[in-house]
């Protein structure tokens, strides 16, 4: 018998349709224009100046609360008589002016792993960068008795220093090395290097009331708000004007200051450095006398021996300015580094009767000069 055979497809089988056998072309994608690659390409990157200069914005506004960098002055007298959290605290400095982000003191508080604040009474000023602030808010009250101090134009640290000591506001010693060591946030020390004496000249010289027992760089701090406060727009105008910094205008401000014994003197004298400061091929070396006692302290007369002494603060030896500062200069001394008398004069010896000054142009004039002042002494 022979086999059946099966016309039909397998019923598992299913045959596909004519559409589903079909392929469809595929789709050529739409190309963009230069002008929308370049509109794109222009919003993108205005969008992340944009951002850019937000951040930028609100960097500068926390760093000049975080620092006090610009801040008016105000200072303000605290009194809690419980212990305060972080949080609460910054809310207290906010409401009395003193910060203006709360939330950045909060974060800096918790990052130097401050977490209370001791009752107290307090005095702070706005012009306290935050670690200032917690630093003062971290001791013993600080309410006590004051004392008013004046400072003589022309005062060193190490003078400043006795005489803070003598007051009983703080230690000779701690109030010296906090001027050495501390790393105090005024823009007008931006370019002064952590150097020892750094800060000599810019301790202003005036009348102070200080607490008793207060801390050194609560003391240095008031001075050297007093001193950004006296130095004027139109004085950092006139010093930018006549190509000098701030630090070369104090420095000769203080040689200046002990140098000069009559007021009226004080810009001749100007006159004299600025020229030999100007002409340093014929005059490399400023010869006061006065920086040379700075380094190895006061002397009536110096001897041979001490002209020979080798410090950088001896100006026989060494070109240019000193180091440092020498004192800390007066207003009048300031005023007269940054606006010298114009003339030819390159020396000068005091008569030791008056202590006013003779002028000399040329070294024969001054050694006639310095011959009539010591037969006066005789």
């Amino acid at each position: 018998m022979e086999p059946v055979k099966r016309t039909g497809s397998p019923s598992h089988q299913a045959q596909p349709s004519s559409q589903q056998g079909q392929r469809r072309p595929p789709q050529k994608k739409k190309k963009r224009s230069a002008a929308s690659v370049l509109g794109s390409t222009l919003s993108y990157i205005m969008l992340v100046l944009g951002v850019s200069l937000i951040l930028a914005t609100i960097a500068i506004l926390v760093a000049n609360d975080m620092f006090a960098l610009v801040k008016d002055e105000q200072t303000v007298m605290l009194e809690f008589d419980e212990d305060l959290s972080v949080g609460e605290m910054g809310k207290l400095l906010k409401e009395n002016g003193l910060i203006r982000y709360r939330i950045m003191f909060t974060l800096f508080a918790k990052l130097k792993h401050v977490e209370t604040f001791s009752k107290g009474t307090f005095q702070l000023s706005s012009t306290m960068d935050y670690g200032q602030m917690i630093n003062m808010l971290q001791r013993a009250s600080t309410y006590q008795d004051t004392v008013t101090v004046t400072i003589p134009e022309g005062y060193s640290i190490a003078q400043i220093a006795e005489l803070m000591e003598k007051a009983r506001i703080c230690g000779s010693d701690d109030f010296i090395e906090t001027a050495n060591t501390y790393a105090f946030s005024h823009e007008i020390l931006k370019d002064v290097p952590m150097v020892e004496n750094r800060l000599e000249g810019y301790l202003f010289p005036d009348t102070y009331e200080f607490y008793v027992n207060d801390r050194p760089v609560n003391v240095i701090n008031k001075m050297l708000n007093n001193f950004v406060s006296k130095y004027t727009d139109e004085m950092l105008k006139l010093t930018e004007e006549n190509g000098m910094t701030v630090a070369e205008v104090v420095n000769i401000a203080s040689l200046i200051e002990r140098e000069c014994k009559v007021a009226d003197e004080q810009t001749r004298i100007s006159g004299v450095i600025h020229n030999r400061l100007n002409n340093s091929d014929r005059f490399p070396y400023l010869d006061i006398d006065a920086s040379l006692l700075y380094a190895i302290g006061h002397k009536e007369q110096l001897t041979a021996e001490d002209l020979q002494i080798d410090t950088p603060y001896n100006t026989r030896l060494y070109k240019g300015l000193p180091p440092t500062a020498i004192c800390n200069p007066g207003i009048g001394a300031i005023l007269a580094a940054i606006q010298p008398e114009k003339h030819d004069y390159y020396y000068y010896v005091a008569n030791p009767e008056t202590g006013a000054h003779v002028f000399s142009r040329t070294l024969d004039e001054h050694n006639a000069a310095v011959a009539d002042m010591r037969a006066l002494q005789q």
